[in-house]
């Protein structure tokens, strides 16, 4: 049975990103399965006057299959194509 690996997690563009790639038992020649999880920083300051998170304040998925279509989705949710190609050049080969 395989599991989640983290290969990455930092911050891009004021946002935390986690990539995770699925490590199945079975490693064949296909592509990696992948997970990427954006959640934006906390800023403490700046959240104590709010009682309820704003859309943009909440984790967003991403599993791509195929995992060409990473980089596009991280443009759809408003990363620079700078930033998502940094992002998807952490996806192992």
């Amino acid at each position: 049975m395989g599991e989640w690996k983290t290969v990455y997690e930092d911050e891009v563009e004021e946002r935390w990103v986690t990539l995770k790639v699925y490590d199945s038992e079975d490693d064949g020649d296909e592509d990696p399965v992948v997970r990427v999880t954006v959640a934006p920083l906390e800023d403490a300051e700046q959240d104590e006057g709010r009682r309820e998170p704003e859309a943009e304040d909440n984790p967003i998925t991403l599993e791509p299959d195929p995992i060409e279509d990473l980089e596009e989705e991280l443009i759809e949710i408003g990363f620079s194509p700078v930033a998502a190609a940094w992002i998807v050049s952490k996806v192992p080969v």
